[in-house]
């Protein structure tokens, strides 16, 4: 399954609950705001990486690495931050992105 079915079915699942959209991989603006926000001791230091997502209710991204690891984070919007800010969760694959998704569409959070 591709990023783009997952996002595809789950707006058509939950509509107004599902609160994620996909974001044009030539918009480097959530990809430059967070190389802004992350110092060297960040997992994500570094690395090169895509904004493929974002979240209408809050301030989270999910970026692709260049190696195919997805990582949601809650950006700051506040410039350089200490230590692990901005917030950051790897998930394990395709599939742990649509559940990550898919159960904030069920809950309501996101």
């Amino acid at each position: 399954m591709t990023l783009e079915e997952i996002f595809y079915d789950l707006d058509r699942q939950y509509g107004d609950s599902f609160s994620w959209r996909m974001l044009p991989l030539t918009d480097r603006s959530f990809a430059a705001e967070l190389k802004r926000e992350i110092g060297e001791s960040h997992p994500l230091w570094g690395r090169r990486l895509w904004a493929v997502a974002r979240c209408d209710s809050d301030d989270r991204a999910l970026y692709l690495t260049e190696d195919g690891e997805y990582h949601v984070v809650h950006l700051t919007w506040s410039g350089h931050n200490e230590e692990s800010f901005p917030r950051c969760r790897r998930l394990s694959g395709i599939e742990e992105v649509r559940e990550v998704l898919e159960r904030e569409a069920l809950t309501g959070m996101g």
